[in-house]
C-alpha cells in the first residue's frame, strides 16, 4: 500500500500534458523522445555529403583545368619566341658564313691574278718565279680575307727540282722585304700577334730583320718534309709543291722548301686544285699543330739556334749513328719530334682552335688555255667566318662544322665572341631537332671565274640552340600567373571548406555543448528530475521552468511549480573518510584530490553497478540512497551490500595509494552509518541548483555514521528491523552499548557483521557477489580489534613510497642533465672531507646554478627510465638507512617519513606555486623561468631538491632518543668525535654518506651525480640541510640570526640570491621537521604524544631530565610555540616563496596552540595515564 501510495503522488506532481525528453543516453530518453538534432541529420545526410564533395571536386578541377590551360599558353608563347629568334639567327649565320666565303675567294683571287700578271711580264718561266713586293700584297690579301697566313707554293717537278733548289737559295731576298715590312707595319699582320705577347717590338724585330749574309744561309737548299718521326728529311718526287714566298716570315728558321704536297691531308686537295683548275677548302687542322699560323709543324728550339747547313750535318751524323745502331736519333727526335709542339704555340696570339687552308690556283696566263703553275694557300681560322657578320646579340648558338671527310668541331656564340667547345658535336641532344644546315657551297663570283671543288670535303654548318639561349626566353611569368589564378582559386576553395568548417563546427559545438549540458544535469539529477527539468513544447516552454519571477519584498522566487517528489520507502548512507582531516593537512592539494577521486571513483563504479543512487559528496563525506528515483523493494539490502563493497575496496586502494601519497594513507578508514525511513527529495532552482534529500531519515543516517566506529558500518532500528523481515538476521549485530541521538534520546543500533562468511555458512550464493580476496579483506576490515599492521609491513610500505618519491627527483637530474656530458665516476670510499666534522663543512651561502636556457621541464622527467640496476640500488638503500633508525618513540623511521614528506609539500610550494595546470611547451618554459627566478633557483635545480628530500629521510639516523645536551653530559663517544657539538645531528651525516659510498651504490651515486664537482654540491647541501635541524645550538642559531637580517632585513645592501636560497632551504628543513605543530590538531596531537613518550622512556632510564617530563610538558609546549613555532611560520611568510603553506602553516600554529592551551594539562595528564598503562603491558612509545 505504501508503495501504491507512493507511486500515486509521483505521478500525481507530474504533468500529464508535456512529453519528456533527454539528450543525454538513449538509454534513459523516454518513449517518444529524439536524440538526434538538426545538425547531426545534416552532418550524417548522404545527399549534402555528395553536394559538398561535387562541390569541392568542382572547384579543384576548374582550379587545376584553368591553372594548367594559363602554364601552358605562357609557355608555348615563349616557345614560339624561343624558335622564332632562334630561326632568325641561324639563317643570319648561314649567311654570314657564305659572305665571309665569298670574301675570302676574292681576296686570293685577286692575288691569284696579280701573280699570274706580274709572272706573264717576266722573261723567266714557272717555277723560278719571284714576286716583287710580296709583302704588300699579301699584307692586302690577309687583311681583306681575315687571314693568318698566306703562302705560295710553285709546282716543281722531279726535274726542275734542282734547278729550283739553286734558284731558291739565290732568290731569298724577299724574306729580308717581309721582315722589313712587318718591322715597318707591324699593324698589317697584328691578327697573328697576341696581345700579351711577352716579345716585345724591339725583340720581335731583332728576330725578324736579319743581315743578309745570315738569311743565305738560313733557307734550307733542299725540299724537305718532316718524315714519321719528326725529322726533317730530303724529298725528290715526281711532283713536289715546295713553299715559297709567305707572310708573315716567322722568326727563327725559315720553313721555305718545305713540300705541302707531302702532308698527306693536303695531296687530295693540291690535286683537286689542279686538275680541276677549282678552288678547294681543305681538311681543317688544329692551329696548335701549326707553326705561327703556317700549315707545318714547328722545329725544335734546339735545331732553331743552328743554320740550314748544320742541320742537315746533323742529320747526315745522326743518320749514321742509327745505322750503327746508336740512339742519337731518339735524342734529336726528341729535340725535334711533336713533344715539343706547343712551345711555340704558347708566344703567339690566337693559335688555337681549328683553322682552314683555302687553296687556289695560280695560273699561267688569263686565258681559256691556261695551265695551274702554282697554287696560294690562305689559311684561316674558322671563327673568323663567323665573327665579321654576329647576329645582334647571340646568346648560346651552337654552330657544328661537319665535311665529309668525316672531321666536325663545335663554336658556341654569346655576345661578341666565338668560343671553340673542341672536335666534335656538342650540341646538346634535346635541341637536336632544332637543326639548321647550311652547305658551304659558292658559284663562281670572282674575276677569274674559279669555281669551287665541292665534291671534295664539302663543309656544312648546323646551327643549334642551347639551354643558355632557351633560358634567356624564360620567365617566372607563367609560373606567377599560373600561381596567382590557382591561389585565387584555392583561397575559394579554402574559403568554402573552411566557411562549411566553421558550420559543422558550430554544428559540432552546439551538439557538444547540449550533449555537456544533458550529462552534467544527467550526473546531478535523476531521470524523472530530468524529464521534469526538460519537459514542454519549445524553447521557451523549457525555459519557463528557470524563469524567476519577483515576490513581496522585491524577492525573487522560480517561475512555475517546485519539482519535489515523496518516496516513502528509501535506504540512506551516509560514509565518511576517518583520519581525512588530519591526513590532508600533510598533504599537497593535489594528492588530497587524488585520494578524493580515486576512493569517490570507485564508490561511483560500485554504485552504478548495484543501482545505488550517489546523492552528493560533502567535504568527505559520501552520501547515497536506494529506493529512489525508481523504487527498489530490497532498497535496504542493496544498500548493506553497497556499503560492504564500499568497505572491503578501502583496503586495497588504500595500501595501492600509499606508495604514492605517502605515509598513513593506509590508516585512514571509513564509517558508514544507514538508515531507513521517508525522504522528500527534489531541486532546489536557482543558483547551482541540485538534486537534494530532506527529511528525517537524512539526520538519523548522519547520526549513524557519526556516531559509528571505523570501518564498522552501523545501521538504524529501522534499518534493522527491514533486515530481520527479509530474512537476513545473521547479517547485523546488536550495538553492546545504547548510542545517544541529537532529537532522539538514546536509541539501539546494529552493526552489520560479515555478510559474506555468513552467506558461505548458508550456501547462499546468489547474494554475495565479492571475491575471495575482498572477503578477506572484509574480514580485516569489520574486525572489531583494530590491532596496528605489523612494523615490518609498515616499514616495507614506507620504504616503497620513499623508493618512489626520490625515484622522481632523480628522475628530474638526468633529464635536465640529458644534453650535458657525463663523465663516469671512479668508486669513491666514504665522501672523503678536507674537514674534521661535517660541523666544519657548514657554509654561510650555497652556490645553485643558473638556469639554461631550454631547461627540461618536469613534464620531460615522467619520460625518463631509471635502469633496473639503480633502481634496485635505490631501494636497497633506503631499505639500509631505514634499519639504522632506533626504535624510539618519536625519533623514528616513522616521523622521518612524515618529516620527508612535510619537506616535500613545503618544496613543491616553493618549486611550483602555481601547481601542475595543463599548459604547452613554451608556456612551461616561460613559467620555469619565472619560477626560477621567484624561488632564487631552486626550481631550475633538481639535484638542491633532491638533496632535501635526501636530508629529511636521513637527518635522525641512528637517534638515540636523548638530546644533544644529554649526549655531551654523558661524554659518550658521539660527543667526544664531535667535540659536544650536534653529535646527533652530525653522526646522521656520516652514516648516510658511509652508507652511500659504499661500492655497491656506485651506480647509484654516478646517476645522482655527475662528476666530482657535483658531488662535493650534493654533500654541502646535505650537510648544511641536517644541521640547519639542530635548533638549540646557540652558535648555529647565531649563525642563522645574523644570515636572515642578512638577507631579509638588510637595508643598506641587496643580498645575493644564493644567500636567500640558502635560507630557504635551511627553513624548508626546519619546517619539516616541526611540521607536526604546524598541521591538523590531531596530527600534532599524535606526535606531540609521541615525543612526550620518548621522553618518558629516557628519563626512566636516567638518560633524560631529572624531573618528570610531565611536571613542565605543558608549559614547555607553549614556550616552544611562541619561541621557535610561530616565528618559524612567520619567516616562512617573509621568505616570500612559500605561498599559501606559510599562511596555512601560521594558522595550524596558532590554532594549535590556542587549543594546547586550553586543553594541554588534561592531555599530559591522560598521555602520562596512557605511558604508564603501556608500561605496564610491556610496550614502547614507539607506535
Amino acid at each position: 500500500m505504501i508503495e501504491k501510495r507512493s507511486k500515486a503522488e509521483s505521478i500525481e506532481t507530474t504533468s500529464k500534458e508535456d512529453v519528456s525528453y533527454d539528450l543525454s543516453s538513449n538509454n534513459d530518453k523516454p518513449k517518444g523522445t529524439h536524440n538526434t538534432t538538426t545538425a547531426e541529420l545534416l552532418q550524417n545526410d548522404p545527399k549534402v555529403k555528395r553536394i559538398r564533395k561535387i562541390a569541392i571536386v568542382v572547384l579543384l578541377t576548374a582550379a587545376v583545368g584553368v591553372s594548367g590551360g594559363i602554364y601552358t599558353s605562357l609557355v608555348r608563347s615563349e616557345e614560339r619566341e624561343f624558335q622564332n629568334r632562334f630561326e632568325d639567327q641561324a639563317k643570319q649565320i648561314g649567311q654570314a658564313l657564305e659572305a665571309e666565303l665569298d670574301n675570302k675567294l676574292r681576296a686570293i683571287d685577286a692575288l691569284s691574278v696579280t701573280i699570274t700578271s706580274f709572272a706573264g711580264s717576266q722573261s723567266v718561266q714557272w717555277p723560278n718565279i719571284t714576286v716583287p713586293e710580296f709583302s704588300y700584297r699579301a699584307a692586302s690579301a690577309l687583311s681583306l680575307g681575315r687571314a693568318l697566313s698566306v703562302a705560295l707554293y710553285p709546282i716543281v717537278s722531279y726535274d726542275q727540282m734542282r734547278q729550283w733548289e739553286i734558284f731558291s737559295v739565290q732568290n731569298q731576298q724577299w724574306v729580308k722585304e717581309v721582315v722589313a715590312f712587318q718591322a715597318k707595319f707591324p699593324q698589317a699582320f697584328r691578327s697573328s700577334v697576341k696581345k700579351e705577347h711577352n716579345m716585345d717590338a724591339s725583340r720581335a724585330e731583332r728576330h725578324m730583320v736579319t743581315n743578309s749574309s745570315e738569311l743565305l744561309h738560313n733557307i734550307s737548299d733542299v725540299i724537305f718534309h718532316f718524315d714519321d718521326d719528326g725529322m726533317p728529311t730530303r724529298i725528290s718526287n715526281e711532283l713536289m709543291l715546295p713553299m715559297w714566298q709567305h707572310a708573315p716570315v716567322h722568326p727563327g728558321l725559315p720553313r721555305t722548301n718545305y713540300d705541302a704536297y707531302a702532308v698527306e691531308r693536303n695531296r687530295e686537295a693540291l690535286d683537286k686544285v689542279m686538275q680541276n683548275q677549282a678552288s678547294v677548302l681543305g681538311q681543317s687542322y688544329t692551329l696548335e699543330e701549326s707553326c705561327y699560323g703556317h700549315d707545318f709543324p714547328p722545329m725544335s728550339p734546339d735545331l732553331e739556334t743552328e743554320t740550314w747547313d748544320d742541320i742537315w750535318t746533323q742529320m747526315v751524323a745522326m743518320k749514321n749513328n742509327h745505322q750503327h745502331g746508336h740512339s742519337g736519333h731518339t735524342e734529336i727526335m726528341d729535340h725535334s719530334g711533336h713533344i715539343e709542339l706547343n712551345h711555340n704555340h704558347h708566344e703567339v696570339a690566337g693559335l688555337e682552335g681549328p683553322a682552314v687552308n683555302l687553296f687556289y690556283p695560280v695560273f699561267s696566263d688569263l686565258n681559256e688555255n691556261r695551265t695551274v703553275v702554282s697554287i696560294l694557300a690562305l689559311t684561316s681560322k674558322w671563327d673568323s667566318f663567323l665573327l665579321p657578320s654576329l647576329p645582334p646579340d647571340p646568346n648560346g648558338l651552337m654552330v657544328t662544322m661537319n665535311n665529309e671527310c668525316g672531321q666536325s668541331f663545335t663554336f658556341e656564340i654569346t655576345g661578341e665572341e666565338v668560343i671553340y667547345l673542341g672536335p666534335g658535336d656538342h650540341h646538346e641532344a634535346k635541341y637536336g631537332s632544332f637543326e639548321k644546315r647550311f652547305p658551304l657551297t659558292l658559284d663562281s663570283s670572282v674575276f677569274t671565274e674559279v669555281p669551287m671543288a665541292n665534291e671534295y670535303c664539302t663543309y656544312t654548318a648546323s646551327v643549334y640552340p642551347s639551354s643558355q639561349m632557351r633560358e634567356e626566353f624564360a620567365s617566372n611569368s607563367p609560373m606567377i600567373y599560373t600561381v596567382s589564378v590557382a591561389v585565387i582559386f584555392f583561397f575559394t576553395i579554402f574559403v568554402f571548406v573552411f566557411y562549411d568548417y566553421l558550420v559543422q563546427a558550430r554544428q559540432r559545438y552546439l551538439v557538444e555543448t547540449a550533449s555537456k549540458s544533458n550529462a552534467i544535469i544527467s550526473s546531478l539529477f535523476p531521470q524523472i528530475v530530468r524529464d521534469r527539468l526538460m519537459e514542454g513544447e519549445g524553447q521557451n516552454a523549457r525555459k519557463k521552468i528557470w524563469r524567476t519571477e519577483a515576490v513581496n519584498g522585491g524577492a525573487e522566487k522560480p517561475a512555475g511549480p517546485p519539482i519535489a517528489n515523496f518516496f516513502a520507502n528509501t535506504t540512506v548512507m551516509f560514509g565518511d573518510i576517518a583520519g581525512f582531516t588530519a591526513w590532508s593537512s600533510s598533504r599537497q592539494p593535489s594528492e588530497v584530490f587524488a585520494l578524493l577521486e580515486s576512493l569517490y571513483g570507485k564508490m561511483d563504479s560500485i554504485a552504478r553497478e548495484m543501482k545505488v543512487f550517489k546523492v552528493e559528496t560533502i567535504g568527505d563525506c559520501y552520501v547515497a540512497v536506494t529506493g529512489l528515483p525508481n523504487p527498489q523493494e530490497d532498497h535496504h539490502l542493496r544498500m548493506v551490500k553497497f556499503a560492504t563493497r564500499v568497505l572491503k575496496s578501502m583496503g586495497p586502494l588504500t595500501r595501492q595509494m600509499e606508495v604514492k601519497l605517502g605515509p598513513g594513507t593506509t590508516k585512514l578508514g571509513f564509517r558508514v552509518g544507514l538508515h531507513s525511513g521517508p525522504v522528500t527529495a527534489g531541486v532546489l532552482r536557482g543558483e547551482k541548483s541540485r538534486f537534494q534529500l530532506f527529511g528525517d531519515t537524512m539526520n538519523m543516517a548522519s547520526r549513524m555514521e557519526s556516531t559509528g566506529k571505523i570501518n564498522f558500518i552501523q545501521v538504524s532500528n529501522a534499518t534493522a528491523r527491514l533486515i530481520v523481515a527479509s530474512g537476513k538476521d545473521h547479517w547485523i549485530s546488536k550495538r553492546e552499548d545504547m548510542v545517544e541521538v541529537k532529537g532522539k534520546g538514546t536509541v539501539q543500533t546494529y552493526w552489520v557483521t560479515d555478510i559474506c562468511a555468513q552467506r558461505r555458512q548458508s550456501n547462499d550464493k546468489s547474494t554475495c557477489e565479492s571475491s575471495a580476496s575482498e572477503r578477506r579483506s572484509m574480514d580485516t576490515l569489520c574486525s572489531k580489534d583494530q590491532d596496528a599492521i605489523a612494523k615490518n609491513n609498515t616499514r616495507r610500505s614506507l620504504v616503497e613510497w620513499q623508493v618512489e618519491l626520490l625515484s622522481q627527483l632523480i628522475k628530474q637530474i638526468v633529464a635536465k642533465r640529458k644534453d650535458s656530458p657525463r663523465k663516469s665516476l671512479q668508486p669513491f670510499n666514504g665522501w672523503d672531507s678536507k674537514h674534521a666534522t661535517p660541523r666544519d663543512e657548514i657554509v654561510e651561502e650555497l652556490h645553485l646554478p643558473s638556469l639554461k636556457p631550454g631547461t627540461t621541464t618536469n613534464q620531460d622527467s615522467n619520460r625518463v627510465k631509471l635502469s633496473q640496476k639503480v633502481q634496485d640500488q635505490l631501494h636497497d638503500f633506503v631499505t639500509s638507512i631505514a634499519m639504522l633508525y632506533r626504535d624510539n618513540g618519536f625519533h623514528n623511521y616513522e616521523h622521518a617519513c612524515h618529516v620527508t614528506m612535510s619537506a616535500n609539500k613545503f618544496l613543491m610550494r616553493v618549486v611550483n606555486p602555481q601547481g601542475n595546470g595543463f599548459e604547452d611547451s613554451l608556456r612551461a618554459s616561460l613559467r620555469a623561468f619565472h619560477n626560477h627566478e621567484y624561488a632564487y633557483g631552486l626550481t631550475g635545480d633538481p639535484l638542491t631538491q633532491f638533496a632535501i628530500i635526501f636530508s629529511a629521510l636521513i637527518h635522525d639516523i641512528d637517534h638515540q632518543g636523548v638530546s644533544n645536551k644529554q649526549l655531551s653530559e654523558e661524554d659518550s663517544r658521539l660527543a667526544m668525535m664531535y667535540n659536544g657539538k650536534s653529535p646527533a645531528e652530525q653522526n646522521s651525516i656520516d652514516l648516510a654518506f658511509e652508507v652511500l659510498g659504499s661500492s655497491q651504490y656506485h651506480d647509484l651515486v654516478s646517476c645522482i651525480c655527475a662528476n666530482e664537482e657535483e658531488l662535493k654540491r650534493f654533500r654541502q647541501l646535505v650537510v648544511n640541510c641536517v644541521m640547519a635541524t639542530d635548533i638549540f645550538d646557540k652558535d648555529l642559531l647565531a649563525i642563522r640570526n645574523k644570515k636572515w637580517k642578512k638577507a631579509f632585513k638588510s637595508e643598506e645592501e641587496e643580498s645575493s640570491s644564493d644567500l636567500k636560497a640558502t635560507i630557504v632551504i635551511e627553513h624548508i628543513i626546519q619546517a619539516a621537521d616541526v611540521a607536526h605543530t604546524m598541521q591538523h590538531w590531531h596530527v600534532y596531537q599524535k606526535w606531540n604524544e609521541k615525543l612526550f613518550f620518548e621522553m618518558c622512556t629516557a628519563h626512566e632510564a636516567d638518560r633524560g631530565p631529572a624531573k618528570d617530563p610531565a611536571l613542565g610538558w605543558y608549559e614547555g609546549e607553549l614556550w616552544f610555540f611562541d619561541n621557535y613555532v610561530i616565528p618559524l611560520a612567520k619567516k616562512l611568510e617573509e621568505c616570500g616563496v612559500f605561498g599559501v603553506s606559510s599562511d596555512e602553516c601560521l594558522n595550524y600554529a596558532l590554532e594549535n596552540r590556542k587549543e594546547w592551551e586550553i586543553r594541554g594539562r588534561d592531555l599530559v595528564t591522560s598521555m602520562k595515564e596512557r605511558y604508564a598503562k603501556m608500561r605496564k603491558e610491556g610496550k614502547r612509545g614507539s607506535l
